[in-house]
């Protein structure tokens, strides 16, 4: 029985801890769509900021992409050229 004890102290102490924690975890006016809470306001802005995040990438990806489609394209340079001229002839 004496050993039982340290274990019950422990699972007290943690169902002590989680209903401290379930208290804190209650859902903030955003969440039951409040339009004039201070919170709403704030995840609004947190949303745009992350929307433009994503799409910086997104546009710093695609521009990449783009600037390599378009190097590819490019006609050899003359000296170039004429090393592969060269090259064949041999």
């Amino acid at each position: 029985m004496k050993k039982l004890m340290p274990v019950r102290l422990g699972l007290s102490i943690f169902m002590m801890s989680m209903m401290v924690a379930v208290q804190q975890a209650s859902a903030c006016p955003f969440c039951y769509g409040a339009k004039d809470g201070k919170a709403t306001q704030h995840m609004a802005v947190a949303i745009w900021f992350l929307f433009g995040a994503v799409m910086s990438v997104i546009g710093g990806i695609g521009a990449f992409s783009y600037s390599i489609w378009k190097h590819g394209r490019m006609p050899t340079p003359p000296h170039e050229r004429l090393i592969e001229d060269l090259e064949k002839d041999e």
